[in-house]
């Protein structure tokens, strides 16, 4: 599922009666819309919803066991290390660990959207550092 531009899910809010603020996403950038009562940017709920989807559509059928002894990546973190040390498999560094995933994803997204190769710059930038920080975590 190829993801959608920013402009498309903004004016699907709008026709289903959503309202436009005037603030703006920290994350994004979009505007914030009111929907039902409640505020929050339509952008990023409709990528993380897409990230969830992905990562459900792409879950190995294999038994967890057996993917962890064929792939390296068996803590899931996307960070190549052979070693069972990785702090990924806890639970408050494996949910820091898709967390900042999930971000850089997002980030990989607005690059393909965007024009501006100066922000192109900034985004890609960011991807860099982003990679290095979830490395280092999982080596922790």
């Amino acid at each position: 599922m190829a993801a959608r531009k920013e402009d498309e899910i903004m004016a699907e809010y709008l026709l289903k009666g959503g309202k436009m603020l005037e603030k703006s996403c920290k994350k994004c950038g979009c505007p914030m819309f009111e929907v039902k009562g409640k505020t929050f940017c339509v952008v990023c709920a409709e990528n993380e919803a897409a990230v969830k989807e992905t990562k459900k559509a792409a879950a190995p059928a294999v038994p967890a066991a057996q993917a962890s002894a064929a792939h390296p990546l068996s803590c899931g973190c996307g960070v190549d290390h052979d070693d069972d040390t990785c702090s990924c498999s806890d639970e408050e560094g494996g949910m820091l660990a898709d967390e900042l995933a999930m971000t850089l994803l997002s980030l990989c997204e607005r690059i393909h959207n965007e024009k501006d190769p100066n922000h192109i710059l900034t985004l890609m930038t960011s991807v860099k550092v982003g990679t290095e920080a979830l490395q280092i975590l999982c080596q922790l």
